[in-house]
Parts: C-alpha cells; structure tokens; sequence
C-alpha cells in the first residue's frame, strides 16, 4: 500500500490542496478537494495511472469545501464510490444546503469562483463512520481528531505508515515552512484540539500528509509546534480582546505571510493565504473565545 499526494492546482495555484490516493486493495482517493478543482484532481490521478473508475472509496477529512466540495460531482462522475464520513458530517454531504451556507458567510462574493457548485451526495453512495469502529477499507485506519471541526478524522495507511491529517497538524506551506493553525468559523475547539494532538503523540507514522500542503516528516515535531502555535494563538486573540486592540487581526495576517515568505515565493504565499486568509482564522478564534465566555 503506497499513499501519494497529489496537488489539484485549485484555480491554477499549485502548491494550496493536497488530495491523497492510497492505492491499496481497494484503493482509497482522501479529499477530492473543490469541484472547481476536479480537473486537476482527474489530471494528477492521471499522472499516476490511475482513473476514477480504479477507485473504490473516498475518504473525507471533514466536510469543508477545499477538502470535500467536489465530493458529490465525483460520485456524479464515477456512481461506484462509496464515500465515507464521519456520522455527524453525513447529512450535509447528503443535504448540503446549510454547510454551503455557512461557508458563503465566511467567503462571500469569492465563494462561488472558489468552491463552485456542491452537488448533493446520493445517501446511498455515504458510509459513516463513529469513533471506536474500523473503517471498511483494509489496511486504513480511521483516528477523530476534532479541533479543527468537531467530526474532523485522519487515516493512517497502515502498510507504509503514513499519516494523512487533513487540517489536524495544521498548514504547512513548504517544507520547513512553520506551522499554521486553520482557524476559520465557526467550528474551531482548542481544548478539543489540544486533546487530539496529545493523543496523536504516540501513532509515530513515517510521513505525514497534510491538506496544505503535501508531504512532511517529523512527525512529533509537527505536533510540538502545532500544540505551541495553537495555544500561543489563543493567547494572543484573548490578549486583543481584553485590550481593544482590533488592529491585531490584520498584523496576525501580516505576520503569517511574512513567516511562510521565508520558504516559499512571496507571491505564492499570498496566493495561498488569500484563499485561506489568517485574518479568517483570527475571527474563528474569536468567536470560539467569545462562545467559551458565554458558557
């Protein structure tokens, strides 16, 4: 079993959205990605041989739409995919109409160029999984690991231990690149993520695969950073809050920008964050913060 990454150029970037394909018994193809990237997910499945009608199931991370947008329009494409997603997750994959929503609040008038069209996924094409059971694909195995969203799960592909975290070990631009903590509304929980991460600690894959971006080692370094930059995050949105100090936002994306550029072109880094903007991520934080006030 052979886990391989593969870039979808999600409109003409490449170097933003990783899907995966696990080519095992049953081959396993985790996070389409986008329907506007569907083309680039064909083309690089195509660069390694492989058709739609050569996959067998789809995995999802979670249910956001850079990781499973495209998910209802691959099955449109290839009926015989069974897709599986965490129980909780289901019924938007089936029903979309609230997670698209939900996501136009975020992106507004960017949302359609980005995400395009989220077509309805059959219900009898979706398999859930909840935690504690094994995921009907052999030689994958299924971890929740909430924090990002509430019904995120990773796999490890257990042959040759690799390790695909979604958004779980965060965004990771480049190799070497530093961690950066995906925080967008409304479905962040740190204390949940903090628990994910301590539990991850002992899985010790040999790779790690992350949504953005790509192929990555160190595996328990990754956390380390990921636990720091999460909770030092916190701490400074909690700080801006208790100030006043509302020109923090923009700064935090500033400086996210900035700590990328010194490993990958600066143009490429903005092309990517103004996607994925650190500004968002700052609001996802505040709102979790304000929500664990109220409660």
């Amino acid at each position: 079993m052979i886990v391989k990454p593969i870039d979808v150029v999600h409109l003409g970037l490449s170097g933003a959205i990783s899907s995966y394909w696990i080519d095992g018994p049953e081959p396993a193809l985790v996070d389409p990605g986008p329907s506007t990237s569907l083309d680039g997910l064909v083309h690089g499945l195509a660069d390694l041989g492989v058709a739609l009608t050569d996959i067998r199931h789809v995995l999802l991370t979670h249910i956001h739409l850079d990781h499973a947008g495209g998910t209802g329009e691959l099955v449109a494409r290839a009926p015989h995919l069974q897709v599986h997603v965490h129980a909780d997750a289901a019924p938007y994959m089936a029903d979309p109409e609230r997670l698209v929503a939900s996501t136009r609040r975020v992106f507004g008038e960017a949302h359609d160029r980005l995400w395009g069209e989220v077509v309805p996924v059959p219900a009898d094409r979706i398999r859930t999984w909840v935690h504690g059971e094994r995921l009907p694909v052999p030689g994958v195995r299924a971890f929740a690991t909430p924090g990002h969203i509430a019904h995120h799960v990773s796999f490890l592909s257990e042959t040759d231990g690799t390790f695909v975290a979604g958004d779980a070990l965060g965004v990771i631009l480049a190799p070497g690149a530093p961690t950066h903590p995906p925080c967008p509304p409304p479905g962040v929980d740190v204390p949940a993520w903090l628990k994910t991460l301590d539990g991850l600690e002992g899985i010790g894959p040999e790779a790690v695969g992350v949504s953005h971006f790509g192929m990555h080692d160190d595996f328990g370094g990754r956390i380390s950073e990921m636990q720091k930059r999460l909770s030092d995050f916190r701490d400074r949105v909690q700080a801006a809050l208790a100030s006043g100090n509302e020109g923090d936002r923009e700064a935090y994306d500033r400086e996210a920008r900035e700590a990328t550029s010194a490993f990958r072109p600066r143009d490429e880094v903005d092309a990517c964050f103004d996607v994925f903007r650190p500004s968002y991520d700052w609001d996802g934080m505040r709102l979790h913060l304000e929500r664990a006030a109220q409660a």
